[in-house]
């Protein structure tokens, strides 16, 4: 249950980042919310949950960017996962610093693997110069909004893990 609300986490923060920062014409700023999400979710959970919920939050990211090929965001959200399972043991995402760093560092290989699916499967493409020159204020921004995300997403991941799943659904008054 708690992967269902990361989820509906992830399509809110999406759904109302997207038109407020398009009033505001910053959209190419935008924090990834989505990878941020893939990469809480890979670091805290077991691997099949983790990956259902990546391929989840990068089929919605998929559906609000239309610029990209379909299944773009959601490969880079599983190789995400992946990369976080594999380094859940060597990193500690707890603190704001480690996490900022982190989200930086994942946002960067995300920038790369998106130029890398580009080059594959959209021929026609040719903004690489573009999506260069806005990687770094990308991971920047993601950067600065993960340990917020972070906190937010743990908090409603604590509320189901309080509670038996009998009691949740069967409270008493």
């Amino acid at each position: 249950m708690k992967f269902a609300i990361w989820t509906i986490a992830t399509y809110l923060l999406l759904a109302v980042l997207s038109p407020v920062l398009g009033y505001l014409d910053a959209q190419l700023f935008a924090p990834d919310v989505a990878l941020i999400t893939a990469l809480f979710v890979g670091s805290r959970s077991d691997l099949a949950p983790a990956l259902l919920t990546g391929f989840a939050t990068g089929l919605l990211k998929d559906g609000f960017a239309l610029s990209a090929p379909v299944g773009t965001y959601t490969e880079i959200n599983v190789l995400v996962v992946l990369l976080a399972r594999l380094l859940h043991n060597r990193l500690d995402l707890v603190s704001a610093m480690p996490v900022m760093a982190t989200t930086a560092a994942t946002s960067m290989l995300a920038t790369v693997a998106f130029l890398g699916l580009e080059a594959v499967f959209h021929r026609s493409f040719e903004a690489y110069a573009a999506v260069l020159a806005t990687a770094l204020p990308l991971a920047l921004t993601t950067m600065l909004w993960a340990p917020a995300q972070f906190w937010m997403l743990q908090r409603a991941g604590r509320r189901f893990d309080q509670h038996p799943r009998s009691t949740m659904l069967l409270r008493r008054p």
